[in-house]
């Protein structure tokens, strides 16, 4: 199988000027071959909890069993935690995934993050996994179902025009600047996303794909020039999360980045970025992950929120280590 270039944790010279040169890096051997299998498992058990979904049985893959809380254009598994809408956590099954909250907690994957950041004080997100199923599967189960995810799907979670950014993951600061104050303030903390890719992704099994080298100078080109026209639509305006025009020339420089099991994708949020689908025999799964500064101020903790107990997000075989509770914002970092 063929992947992209990947550095170690310890090549911190390399994986920081790949990451300056595309906007983008890949770390190998983040999660070993036991906690990708472990974190997989959890992905089966939220499919499987309709109980018409099988691990086993590809019979039970089609659309009439597959749980509608797995978003059709990435693969998203479930909610986020949503403070505003949500009573109880049951339904995110953040309770009931202990490996996730290992995951997220991985003292590797903090050091890249704070290399990048140049930061050691940092708070991590509360995201998902994702899910994505094999077509060449769905072609022998049914021919006129399609399980494909968006085709040509080509993002920012940070908008190009005022520079807020999804707080998707995060709780929101109640006292976080507004969109006028967040433009002017904008360059001075770096937004990263990423993720750890838990079974091998070779092209056939779909994935991450974007447009190196996309950032700093391009991502402000690219928004003074498309400014007062796609920029002032209404529905472009006020969003955070912004769709790459269709007919956009930087489409033609899309590249497919295929990983291994195990290692950790992290991106500038600049990026212009997605998913591409799977037309494989075998399923694609990843953890979200990211991490911000804390003195971000934007956003907060989610274990911050006054609605729900630690007791309530963590399920009984979990306990965070002290770096956990610090990327977690449980306890103060020192």
């Amino acid at each position: 199988m063929a992947f992209h270039k990947a550095y170690s944790v310890h090549d911190k010279e390399g994986y920081l000027n790949a990451f300056k040169k595309d906007g983008f890096v890949v770390i190998d051997d983040i999660l070993t071959a036991e906690e990708c299998e472990l974190s997989c498992g959890e992905v089966w058990d939220f499919l499987e909890m309709n109980g018409k979904v099988k691990r086993d049985d590809p019979m039970t893959w089609g659309n009439d069993c597959w749980p509608r809380e797995v978003c059709r254009n990435g693969g998203f598994v479930g909610r986020f935690p949503f403070w505003k809408r949500m009573k109880k956590l049951d339904q995110t099954r953040l309770n009931k995934q202990p490996q996730s909250w290992r995951n997220r907690e991985n003292p590797k994957m903090y050091q890249v993050f704070a290399d990048i950041l140049n930061d050691p004080k940092l708070w991590v997100s509360i995201d998902r996994y994702g899910v994505m199923r094999p077509a060449k599967v769905a072609s022998e189960v049914d021919e006129e179902q399609v399980w494909q995810t968006k085709k040509e799907w080509l993002h920012w979670d940070l908008s190009p025009f005022h520079y807020g950014t999804s707080a998707a993951g995060f709780a929101p600061n109640d006292t976080a600047l507004d969109k006028d104050q967040l433009k002017k303030s904008y360059g001075s903390t770096l937004r990263l996303q990423g993720l750890l890719v838990l079974r091998d992704c070779p092209v056939e099994n779909g994935g991450f794909h974007c447009v190196p080298g996309f950032t700093d100078e391009r991502f402000f080109q690219w928004a003074d020039a498309n400014r007062d026209t796609y920029g002032a639509l209404p529905e472009i305006a006020t969003r955070n999360f912004i769709e790459v025009p269709d007919d956009d020339p930087m489409r033609k420089e899309i590249r497919q980045v295929p990983i291994k099991a195990g290692s950790l994708l992290i991106w500038n949020s600049q990026l212009p970025h997605g998913n591409f689908p799977n037309e494989s025999h075998d399923f694609r799964m990843v953890q979200y992950i990211k991490m911000i500064p804390s003195s971000d101020q934007e956003f907060t903790p989610a274990m911050q929120l006054d609605r729900f107990e630690a007791s309530e997000w963590f399920p009984e075989e979990f306990t965070p280590s002290t770096l956990g509770k610090r990327l977690l914002g449980l306890e103060e970092w020192p």
